[in-house]
């Protein structure tokens, strides 16, 4: 390996290999190293200490909750290396955890490739020529959003997938099903109906576990209250969100709180 260059480990993790960025390219003072193949943590570490980058790239598609467990691991194993992701997912909740995570940039694809040499170069030239180690960040253990826990890639197809993704971006809010019907282009009983076929669950089910899985998240944090977390996560009212809490979890919130506090 060239020691004067600097060195981007390219790590492609998308499920659809047509939505992989291309990079297949040097550029000045820059080697592009990309791997193909998914590979777990155990090959990661082979990887890396190969090819002893100065910058990680993790190109993903639709990243799903094994996708971001390995994208964490490589953050606590290497946390010295700089790591920018790219992916298809335009989340606010993503992208925020991702730099609590420590990830230096978000990227949402397509990018064009000069586009993309262009953030590369601009990230590699803010490194001191002796490519230091940059900051650590400390909440590299920061929950992975909820909405992450539910997708798989076999959700992709689906019809109500408007409305799981609504329900993402939304959970905070008031939300009908009608709403979510006429969204998806539906009458009410049609959606009802294939909503359940899909999912194995009717909707009102889907958005109370989703929100109550939002407020398991939120509990781990011990300066916030209970009545905070039930308005957070989109319950009209603290004793409401407490009995489903209990029903869904087997225990109080509050009870889970003093349990699983970061």
């Amino acid at each position: 390996m060239d020691n004067d260059s600097a060195r981007v480990a390219w790590i492609t993790l998308c499920k659809n290999k047509n939505n992989a960025q291309p990079v297949d390219i040097s550029y000045e003072d820059i080697i592009i190293y990309r791997v193909h193949e998914a590979i777990d943590k155990h090959q990661m570490a082979g990887v890396i200490t190969h090819i002893r980058p100065h910058l990680i790239c993790l190109d993903f598609d639709f990243p799903d909750l094994p996708d971001l467990q390995l994208l964490r691991q490589i953050r606590a194993s290497y946390s010295t290396i700089p790591l920018i992701m790219l992916t298809v997912q335009h989340s606010e909740s993503l992208a925020v955890w991702a730099f609590r995570t420590g990830v230096r940039n978000y990227l949402v694809k397509p990018l064009s490739v000069d586009g993309l040499l262009k953030e590369i170069t601009q990230f590699i030239n803010q490194l001191d020529p002796k490519f230091s180690n940059p900051r650590i960040n400390l909440l590299r253990h920061y929950q992975i959003p909820p909405e992450f826990h539910f997708i798989s890639s076999g959700w992709s197809s689906k019809r109500t997938l408007t409305a799981i993704n609504y329900v993402e971006a939304h959970f905070h809010e008031k939300i009908a099903e009608k709403e979510m019907a006429a969204l998806c282009g539906m009458s009410v009983f049609t959606f009802s109906r294939l909503f359940r076929t899909e999912h194995h669950m009717t909707f009102r089910e889907f958005l109370i576990r989703y929100r109550i899985t939002q407020a398991k998240e939120f509990l781990r944090n011990p300066q916030i209250t209970v009545t905070d977390v039930a308005q957070l996560s989109g319950f009209t009212d603290t004793s409401g969100f407490a009995r489903l809490f209990k029903r869904y979890i087997g225990m109080a919130p509050s009870s889970y709180q003093k349990r699983h506090v970061d």
